[in-house]
């Protein structure tokens, strides 16, 4: 009965972090996965400019 009292409490925190942080989270990921994606572009465009050299 203990461990269900003290994993409902677990359970309600991590349902209020959810709540409270997710959004900016997942704006967060958007982001670096976007700044990731350039910056991988780029550095493949850079490959291209030095094997056509």
């Amino acid at each position: 009965m203990k461990q269900n009292i003290e994993f409902e409490r677990c359970i309600d925190f991590l349902v209020r972090m959810i709540d409270k942080y997710g959004e900016e989270l997942l704006r967060e990921l958007e982001e670096d996965k976007e700044k990731n994606g350039q910056e991988k572009k780029e550095e493949n465009e850079k490959k291209k400019e030095a094997a056509a050299s």
